[in-house]
């Protein structure tokens, strides 16, 4: 090849420091003869950071903090000397996102899937201390070969680390397509303990409710919040742990007698299905109008209970969903504007329940 400066390393923004006695500023002639080629990532803009794949990973999911991975690990130097090696017992076990790592094999592990086989080539600046090895003086690059043979999802779902999830059993299907995102029937089996020294069981569905599982619609505030929140991200088949906040477990929530107000829980959740609602899809206008009247009867019921914001959620669905109902006829559309008039009716009560009292 040959290259003008402007093209080689003369380029203004070449990522490659050349040394200063370099003739960057002058034509260049490249014999280059290609020996293999691998899918690769650029990871750092700097190309600090870059993966080759050598085997592709199952799935999309990849690690982020605060999952729980676990991985083989080996490292050598540029040149080819191996100065680490985790490739026997148990593979190496860490925390995303709490620097046990260095940093830029975290970051090209963050691209990994699971069951995938990769090198992570790291230089200098990226290599960062940890526990897993300590900073390798006079070396300026790092290859690490690593297998992903695991990812354990750890959500914080509040962002402020009290209400955390962590899966301990992998469900069936692909997250979150698979979960029950949208208010369903569930069905489950739990554990509650208080999140003490103990950790004393104040209720097992397979020991307190005869063997069995509770079942319960989401979106009816039926469950204490942090619970709901979690099991809305749960495959079928996942056992979950989740670690939960008093305001968002019993301290809202009618308390069971054993549980002492202010008290942080930890459930273990099985979710063992769900049913989806209806799809109005190919349902007649009569039966469509039967689905968005249970719905708006249920938020009613809420409304009376004072869940407001669960109210207003049923409302807004039967609203939403109302766009996609098209009347064949007269009568159907004056049926239809009666519906919607009083779904209307009940979103603005919600809305604004203390005009809504006023008003009554």
């Amino acid at each position: 090849f040959k290259m003008k400066p402007q093209m080689h390393y003369g380029e203004d923004d070449c990522p490659v420091a050349a040394p200063s006695t370099f003739p960057k500023d002058e034509e260049l002639h490249f014999e280059i003869e290609m020996i293999d080629f691998a899918k690769a990532k650029i990871i750092a803009d700097d190309f600090g950071v870059v993966k080759k794949v050598i085997n592709e990973g199952q799935g999309w999911e990849t690690p982020r903090a605060p999952y729980e991975v676990k991985a083989w690990i080996s490292a050598k130097t540029g040149d080819g000397k191996l100065i680490l090696s985790h490739r026997e017992g148990e593979p190496y076990f860490f925390t995303f996102g709490k620097s046990e790592v260095p940093k830029g094999l975290e970051m090209g592990i963050g691209t990994m899937t699971r069951e995938e086989k990769a090198v992570i080539y790291v230089t200098s600046q990226y290599l960062t201390p940890s526990p897993l090895m300590p900073v390798v003086e006079g070396c300026e690059e790092v290859h690490f070969e690593v297998e992903l043979v695991h990812l354990i999802q750890v959500r914080d779902m509040l962002g402020d680390g009290r209400l955390i999830k962590r899966r301990i059993r992998d469900g069936k299907g692909e997250f979150p397509m698979d979960c029950p995102l949208h208010d369903s029937l569930l069905c489950v089996h739990y554990k509650g303990m208080l999140l003490n020294e103990e950790k004393k069981v104040f209720y097992d569905t397979r020991v307190d409710n005869d063997g069995q599982p509770l079942e319960f619609s989401s979106g009816e505030g039926l469950v204490p919040e942090g619970f709901e929140m979690c099991v809305r991200l749960m495959l079928p088949g996942e056992i979950a742990l989740v670690t939960c906040p008093p305001d968002y477990a019993y301290d809202k929530f009618l308390r069971p007698a054993n549980v002492p107000e202010g008290a942080h829980i930890q459930w273990e959740i099985e979710l063992l299905g769900f049913e989806k609602p209806k799809d109005w899809t190919g349902l007649s206008f009569d039966g469509i109008m039967d689905e968005a009247e249970k719905i708006r009867v249920t938020g009613n019921r809420l409304f009376k209970e004072g869940k407001f914001e669960l109210a207003k959620a049923k409302y807004e669905k039967v609203l939403r969903d109302f766009n996609h109902v098209n009347p064949q006829d007269d009568e159907e559309g004056k049926v239809f504007v009666g519906k919607r008039l009083h779904a209307c009716s009940n979103w603005e009560n919600a809305e604004s329940p203390s005009r809504h009292a006023i008003r009554s």
